[in-house]
């Protein structure tokens, strides 16, 4: 018997190391091609945008990892918009071709983007824009190319604005699955799917507040960019003018139907207008924007004068963060390195956040307070900075939201999952002995008890508060002011404003100036912060959650979103944030 045991051990052992082995292989030849050095970027070349992965505002320098190649998941926003604006002055680059049928990011992200690609054509070169389809947020992306391309059989959605809301408590009760929710703030709608079937009366308005005064904002920029007036493009809009693509084009809305091949002669005939030769270009040469940043050369200023780029971006959760999940571990190292650091005058916050964990926001919150106490620091809010998101932004000296942003959100709320009459139908028993009377705290076996309730409730009313005061603090309001326009509710830029949440609506480049501005200085170097782990490393820490992600992609649809809101008020540990500053509800517009 032992001998079969001790075969099968090295049986599997091997087996084991073969794999591994064959793992570092492909890792070391991965690396290898991917370090050819740096591309040639041939005279007439065109920068081609193909953004195809979802989109975060900054990588961390993450990207230069050579094994990225294998596992890069994401786009970072920063260096596309940093490649569009050294195009712009590049004479190699003739044009730009944006290929992006489908964009992964927010509005703020497509309208930061939108706003380099404006600046390039100013500067007298050349966009075209192709795709087999368009999703609404691409067209209105693409929408600044001199010509829009489309593919005959293709389609292009453009129909206004809609967000859809899925509520679970019919769900709840027939599978005895639960969340246990307390919450404060009458617009405090993210738990509201666990306790209603329908959206309340204050969650309706909020919302359709919401679409509407994004609309205004995108849809009048389109509107622009086609030199068309507001009502002809709501007529485009309402009539669903690009459902007949031959009808869209002869009004303007589509420069021309076109297959890939007979696009490519029309880049090479625009970069042979760009070279003054009225034939086309024999050779099209295009390079994409993950090639052409690795050319840029930073401009060098002779100043020892910096200011520190930190990008908030992710849910908060408690740990270290990445890319896409914001901790307060790697957020409050950036800002005391940014904060000792003689050489770093002022501080830009590019924040990206929906909120999180209450402890966390109010961690990083109090790194951002004591940054701000010794040099400027100006917050940028890019898609949104709502709840713990603007729970960090609060005591800046100077808040600058984009037309496009969502922000306030001025509210709490606890959750916790309850599988007590799931167990009960199963026939899980669950027992609990303890020494005091309060010792057993919460079981997702056991139903919550009225004790254990109005202790959480208590927490969240004691976060709340704690909110008004750093809100009222920052802002220079009276609590009751905060009182008055928090409860939970978001508010695109322009109200925030408004009613004194932020102070400018302006870009990142205006936030970059601005804190040049308080910091009183005129020439300065950028200095981006944080540093995260790279691709292969974050990939080696994912491997035990895998299954998870495996388990959710097989599960329908509004069960998988059901159970991801499980997971977004974890902790690293495994145990549950209790309380929660996030935003009111999974914002998805469209």
């Amino acid at each position: 018997m032992n001998f079969f045991k001790r075969f099968i051990a090295s049986f599997f052992a091997v087996i084991a190391a073969f794999w591994f082995m064959g793992i570092v292989l492909i890792l070391i030849l991965a690396a290898i091609g991917s370090a050819d050095g740096t591309p040639s970027v041939a005279n007439g070349s065109v920068l081609k945008i193909s953004l195809n992965r979802p989109i975060v505002d900054y990588k961390g320098g993450s990207g230069d990892d050579p094994f990225s190649v294998l596992f890069e998941e994401t786009t970072a926003l920063d260096e596309v918009v940093a490649s569009v604006n050294a195009a712009a002055k590049d004479d190699r680059i003739s044009g730009i071709s944006l290929e992006t049928p489908f964009f992964f990011g927010g509005w703020g992200q497509a309208e930061t983007l939108r706003n380099a690609l404006i600046g390039f054509k100013n500067s007298g070169k050349f966009i075209y824009a192709y795709g087999d389809s368009y999703s609404q947020k691409s067209f209105y992306l693409s929408s600044v190319a001199d010509s829009l391309f489309v593919t005959p059989t293709g389609f292009v959605d453009l129909r206004g604005l809609s967000s859809e809301l899925t509520y679970y408590k019919s769900f709840q009760e027939k599978s005895g699955l639960r969340m246990e929710v307390i919450r404060h703030g009458k617009y405090k709608a993210a738990v509201e799917p666990y306790l209603n079937d329908a959206p309340s009366k204050e969650n309706t308005e909020q919302i359709q507040e919401l679409i509407d005064g994004l609309w205004d904002v995108v849809g009048s920029q389109m509107a622009n960019q086609k030199e068309v007036s507001r009502a002809d493009f709501e007529g485009w809009v309402n009539d669903l003018v690009t459902n007949n693509l031959e009808k869209a084009t002869s009004l303007g809305v589509i420069g021309g139907l076109v297959y890939e091949d007979q696009y490519e002669e029309s880049l090479k005939r625009a970069v042979g207008a760009s070279k003054n030769d009225l034939k086309a270009s024999s050779k099209l040469n295009k390079i994409s924007t993950n090639s052409y940043h690795k050319t840029i050369e930073s401009v060098q200023v002779d100043t020892s004068d910096r200011i520190a780029l930190v990008y908030a971006q992710g849910s908060i959760l408690y740990g270290e963060g990445s890319p896409t999940i914001m901790g307060q571990e790697t957020m409050n190292k950036a800002l005391k390195s940014a904060r000792e650091d003689r050489n770093v005058k002022a501080v830009v916050m590019r924040i990206n956040s929906p909120g999180g964990s209450a402890l966390t926001s109010d961690l990083i919150w109090r790194e951002v307070e004591k940054t701000a106490r010794e040099k400027p620091v100006v917050v940028s809010i890019s898609d949104v900075a709502a709840s713990g998101g603007y729970y960090i932004a609060a005591p800046a000296t100077y808040i600058i939201a984009q037309p496009t942003s969502i922000t306030g959100s001025i509210g709490v709320f606890g959750t916790l999952p309850n599988a007590s009459e799931l167990a009960e139908d199963w026939g899980i028993s669950s027992y609990t002995l303890s020494t005091h009377e309060r010792s057993a705290t919460y079981s997702p076996l056991r139903p919550l008890s009225d004790s254990f309730r109005a202790e959480l409730t208590q927490g969240i009313e004691q976060t709340y508060q704690t909110f008004l005061e750093r809100v009222a603090s920052g802002r220079s309001m009276s609590i009751d002011e905060v009182d008055a326009i928090a409860q939970g509710r978001v508010y695109l830029a322009s109200k925030a404003k408004e009613i004194g949440l932020v102070d400018e609506i302006g870009t990142f480049d205006d936030a970059i100036n601005k804190a040049a501005e308080l910091a009183e200085i005129d020439e300065f170097k950028l200095r981006e912060y944080p540093r995260y782990k790279s691709d292969f490393e974050r990939l080696l820490g994912d491997l035990p959650t895998a299954g998870i992600s495996t388990l959710h992609s097989n599960l329908p649809g509004f069960i998988s979103n059901y159970l991801s809101f499980w997971e977004t008020v974890q902790e690293e540990n495994g145990k549950y944030n209790r309380i929660q500053t996030r935003l009111p509800f999974d914002l998805n517009i469209e």
